[in-house]
């Protein structure tokens, strides 16, 4: 079925086209929610009075989106976030604390879904994103993440590693040659040491050989 877009709709053409899509889609979808009408054999000259229209609409949404661009591009952006003593911050930014902030600053809205951030930020510093405003309209934003709420840095899984470790004992002996402590017994019965794994001597073994 063939539907003139009264909107840009990836991936399937810009405002005034006439194109080609699944009769399914098109009214159940498309149709109702006024992205697009049909087009008919019978209504031809309204829909190219229609198209007209529609180009004419585009051209000046590109324009408008141009000047948003050029807009942002002239603004300083900054994203503060919480982060480490030695910058990493705890998250990373995302594409909808970028719109916010550019919107802060110039006052425009931005689809958060147009921002391309290509590497997960999780540092302070200058980093880069592509906003796709318009199909002919696409330029490259330098923003700066600024850290606050400075803590303590978490330690790594390997840090951790090492200190789990360092509570064993160093020969690596099981906890049952351990050296144990038996617990003082009533006042006046003297306390043994025992080591594990070892039979305590005898009460009853002489203390030297009878001749």
């Amino acid at each position: 079925m063939k539907v003139l877009l009264k909107q840009d709709i990836e991936p399937l053409g810009r405002m005034g086209e006439v194109v080609e899509v699944a009769r399914g889609y098109a009214r159940n979808y498309l149709v109702p929610r006024g992205l697009a009408v049909g087009v008919t054999r019978g209504g031809l000259k309204d829909i190219k009075e229609q198209q007209r229209a529609l180009e004419v609409k585009a051209a000046r949404e590109r324009e408008r989106l141009q000047g948003v661009a050029e807009k942002v591009a002239g603004k300083r952006i900054t994203v503060k976030a919480r982060c480490s003593a030695t910058g990493k911050l705890f998250g990373s930014i995302t594409s909808r604390q970028l719109a916010s902030e550019i919107e802060a600053v110039t006052g425009e809205g931005i689809d958060r879904h147009k921002i391309v951030i290509d590497e997960r930020v999780r540092t302070v510093g200058i980093h880069h994103a592509l906003l796709k405003l318009h199909p002919d309209v696409h330029i490259d934003i330098e923003f700066e993440v600024e850290g606050e709420g400075f803590v303590a840095e978490e330690p790594g899984e390997e840090e951790a590693a090492e200190g789990g470790a360092a509570a064993l004992p160093e020969d690596g002996a099981p906890e049952a040659l351990v050296e144990e402590v038996v617990e003082p017994a009533s006042s006046g019965e003297v306390t043994e040491t025992v080591q594990a794994g070892e039979p305590a001597e005898s009460e009853s073994q002489p203390d030297s050989e009878t001749e």
